[in-house]
């Protein structure tokens, strides 16, 4: 059994290892930064209440992201019912670099996706293998894989500037 020191120790471990992965997820959710960082509270906060049960049947970043998919889309649908014309994905259209716009064409190309292929192209694009995407998401691997393959090519360029 831990102490609950140790379950202050491991959480505030988790918070430094996944801050950044989990704040880039929950920019994809989320249009304004006080919804992000809302989002990234909730998860981190059902991350708190989880921890004592984890008992690492699976590893820890594929514990993280499924918490962290399971919350996102649960805060998506309530924001949906809150406002269904704000689209899941808004870019900032202020920077101007090329780099700034092939990111800026990426968000509107995966804002347009289903909700399933969204997930599973996040879930990639933070480097999640089709294994532990399966994990996350109760997908098998394989199936996984195939729809990765097919969200990918649709995202070439030629697709994404269309």
């Amino acid at each position: 059994m831990t102490t609950a020191q140790d379950h202050t120790t491991r959480f505030a471990e988790l918070m430094v290892e996944f801050e950044r992965p989990m704040r880039r997820l929950c920019g994809a959710y989320a249009t304004r930064g006080v919804d992000r960082d809302d989002l990234f509270q909730e998860i981190f906060l059902a991350v708190w209440r989880a921890l004592p049960a984890f008992r690492g049947e699976a590893s820890t970043r594929t514990w993280v992201y499924r918490i962290a998919h399971n919350v996102a889309l649960t805060w998506q649908a309530r924001q949906r019912r809150r406002d269904a014309t704000e689209s899941p994905l808004t870019e900032d259209t202020s920077r101007g670099a090329e780099i700034d716009v092939r990111r800026l064409e990426l968000k509107r190309a995966v804002a347009r996706m289903p909700p399933g292929d969204r997930t599973l192209i996040l879930l990639w694009l933070e480097g999640l293998s089709a294994a532990e995407i399966a994990d996350v998401t109760g997908i098998k691997a394989a199936t996984v894989a195939v729809r990765l393959s097919r969200i990918r090519r649709a995202l070439q360029p030629h697709e994404v500037m269309s």
